[in-house]
């Protein structure tokens, strides 16, 4: 599966992300073109909306008052009934590689992923409480974690961020989506938590829930500054 081949829509939300706009941007579109960026601003007070439609992007405005983070990127998936990936960022992600998406995207080879997250690397003048989080958190080593990894990772097993991740979108909208009423985390709770869920009732029940018992597929090749 390449790139190309996809339907794939990139959502970012933001607000007042102005002052790190150059380096997000550009990074961004040495990745993905203009054209398949979503842009979710919660109203920001400075020159983030016209700086990102001056880029080419998307821009789809909501009060601040409506903003989660479950709700705000369910509200940007159900606006791309056709796309087959997408992918989420946070603002404050840089992607250090002009392929750190296609690499990203090399993950759904496989049919049975669903979900695939990028490596967060700390920024140069990151504290070292800061560094170790990201170095914790995000080895060098790729994985496949499926629902059998609990048994030697616990909870790390639905663990993923959208800082940079992508998601089969089917997958994920067969499971719910992100709820409206999460006010963080919403990544590990609505996919990880609630595809496990489904997972386990299906080992029991041969399928009833009509959830694919799907992988999750970590590649930390990519990096996300921070």
């Amino acid at each position: 599966m390449t790139e190309s081949s996809l339907k794939l829509r990139a959502i970012v939300p933001t607000l007042n992300a102005a002052a790190e706009w150059e380096g997000f941007a550009s990074a961004l579109l040495a990745c993905v073109p203009a054209e398949q960026v979503l842009i979710v601003d919660s109203a920001s007070t400075d020159d983030t909306v016209e700086l990102a439609r001056a880029a080419g992007f998307q821009v789809h405005s909501i009060a601040p008052a409506e903003f989660n983070h479950g709700g705000t990127r369910q509200l940007a998936a159900e606006m791309f009934p056709d796309a087959a990936i997408l992918v989420y960022l946070t603002q404050d992600a840089v992607l250090a590689q002009p392929d750190a998406l296609k690499r990203l995207l090399a993950a759904f080879e496989d049919p049975l992923v669903a979900a695939a997250y990028g490596r967060q690397l700390p920024r140069k003048d990151a504290t070292p409480i800061e560094a170790h989080a990201r170095l914790f958190n995000y080895p060098a080593e790729s994985a496949v974690r499926t629902l059998a990894s609990r048994e030697q990772i616990g909870v790390k097993a639905i663990f993923i961020s959208n800082s940079f991740a992508a998601y089969r979108r089917e997958v994920l909208m067969s499971v719910g989506g992100f709820s409206d009423n999460v006010i963080f985390g919403e990544e590990r709770y609505d996919y990880g938590c609630k595809t496990t869920a489904c997972q386990l009732e299906d080992s029991l029940c041969g399928g009833c829930t009509g959830v694919p018992l799907t992988s999750l597929y970590v590649v930390t090749g990519l990096q996300a500054l921070f």
